[in-house]
């Protein structure tokens, strides 16, 4: 089966559209005279095409034993019922349980004969269609055995036209009808589709790393402090945007397999389109404390090595679903979830206030124009009470005595602080057309130096009356008011003119 008759199969459609359901009559009344009958022809009227649903028979699924399904590819595998689940019987004879809302699908599509509308109430009217509609043979026969030796077999064919509906049988009369996709969706989920997924290892505070690869282009590379941080590493390096951050930390975080579904083979690779991927996400871990829930509810916590995880993702499976390659193994996932690496974008996620070095210590600021500069520190000392302890507040946090000097004269700790936090909201104009590293003499350079020894400098460029090409350690994105510094700067901007830059 190709890989577009795979997915046509599982297409859900919501609503049928007026031309569709004209479509949808005349091929009934093409293939069926009941339904001819039915729907008489009419050249003055549109008929509305309303499926007779009605549940033909019902069983009692306390008494349920066990259920065998087999597909037309040859695959086989058994369900057994005990205490209200079904559990996968494998091939040693153990049982292994599976997803309790897919357990309770086959329970009811077992235990219960719904169908959507009546095609002949006798095989024979339409013996000579049975192998079109993918009856003769079937592509799924599914049997429930119950505890009294009793049995009933359902048998399902192919879907009708582009629809969500498939030709159905079952053993209690000679009838042909239709089923909704749910009850093929149902029976069609193979042993490994149905076995416990576990999921990837993934811990938001240890992802230290991630690489989003589109196609054969220069990845996305990202990478993260433990101050909640971030930076492009590739395609260029650039301090993130703290919303980008958390955004594609929440991305990571919230990533699960849905539904096991083949191994990846060069057959299967194809008919996932994970031979020609979408998206590559290496997920890289640092060491660290992991904690996870089991399937038993139990709460573990363990020390987790330094670990790379690699997700590939493939071709879209309707609108919500996405084929991804884990492990050797393909899996659907939520189109939602992995929506945020399919659009990833590196000019996006650079930071609009390129000033905010995050939650850490600014012990410089240097201001360089052609008026003149500013050399602005600091520096921070532990307060020892007579004790010999470290004096701190009423939260516990050590209280510090800062020494602030500007061109070498003692200022206000409190000017050094409102100007650190003025540089943090100097925010860009907007984005360049594309990444740039001008050349010439800068119209003001800006360099900031962490306690932990990390600088960052920003330099403005002339490029009109009212804007800067703005860099940020020598790359060029954005452009940004040439007004922007002096607003930042506040009361120091009159005293830089008043300096000697020599």
């Amino acid at each position: 089966m190709s890989r577009s008759e795979r997915k046509g199969s599982r297409r859900l459609l919501p609503l049928l559209s007026l031309a569709f359901v004209l479509l949808l009559a005349a091929a009934f009344v093409f293939l069926l005279p009941l339904i001819k009958e039915t729907f008489p022809p009419d050249d003055s009227a549109a008929y509305v095409y309303t499926p007779s649903y009605r549940t033909l028979a019902g069983f009692d699924e306390s008494a349920l034993d066990i259920i065998t399904v087999t597909h037309a590819g040859g695959e086989s595998y058994t369900l057994v019922y005990q205490d209200g689940i079904l559990s996968l019987m494998t091939d040693t004879g153990s049982l292994e349980p599976i997803s309790a809302a897919i357990s309770d699908s086959f329970i009811k599509y077992a235990t219960t004969i719904y169908v959507e509308d009546t095609l002949a109430r006798d095989e024979s009217e339409v013996a000579d269609q049975l192998s079109a509609m993918g009856l003769a043979p079937p592509q799924i026969k599914a049997t429930a055995v119950f505890t009294d030796g009793s049995e009933i077999t359902v048998r399902l064919g192919d879907s009708l036209f582009d629809t969500t509906y498939h030709y159905y049988q079952w053993s209690g009369d000679d009838g042909v009808y239709l089923c909704n996709a749910g009850v093929y969706e149902t029976f069609a989920y193979t042993a490994d589709m149905l076995r416990t997924v576990v999921q990837p290892p993934i811990s938001a505070s240890l992802v230290e790393r991630v690489s989003i690869r589109h196609g054969d282009g220069e990845p996305i590379v990202c990478g993260f402090e433990t101050d909640g941080t971030g930076t492009l590493e590739s395609p260029f390096i650039y301090p993130m945007d703290a919303e980008a951050v958390q955004a594609l930390i929440t991305a990571i975080s919230n990533f699960r397999l849905g539904a096991r579904l083949l191994p990846l083979t060069d057959e299967t690779l194809a008919l996932y389109g994970l031979d020609a991927p979408q998206a590559v996400i290496r997920i890289d871990q640092r060491e660290g404390l992991y904690s996870d829930v089991t399937s038993g509810g139990a709460f573990i916590s363990y020390t987790m090595e330094p670990s790379a995880i690699t997700l590939t993702l493939g071709d879209a499976d309707g609108e919500f679903f996405r084929f991804c390659g884990y492990e050797g193994t393909c899996y659907r996932v939520s189109s939602f979830l992995v929506s945020a690496f399919i659009k990833a974008d590196a000019k996006n996620y650079a930071a609009l206030n390129p000033a905010d070095m995050g939650d850490v210590t600014i012990l410089g600021i240097t201001v360089r124009t052609g008026n003149g500069a500013l050399e602005l520190r600091a520096s921070y000392t532990e307060n020892v009470l007579p004790n010999n302890e470290l004096e701190t507040d009423e939260d516990g946090n050590i209280v510090y005595t800062a020494e602030v000097s500007c061109n070498g004269e003692p200022i206000a700790a409190a000017a050094f602080d409102a100007l650190a936090d003025r540089l943090k909201q100097l925010i860009v104009s907007g984005r360049l057309d594309g990444a740039a590293a001008p050349d010439g003499t800068p119209r003001w350079q800006l360099i900031l130096t962490t306690a932990q020894g990390k600088t960052r400098t920003l330099a403005a460029y002339p490029m009109d009356s009212f804007q800067d090409i703005l860099t940020v350690d020598g790359v060029a994105l954005h452009y940004i008011s040439n007004e922007a510094l002096d607003i930042a700067l506040g009361e120091f901007a009159a005293l830089l003119k008043q300096t000697d830059i020599s």
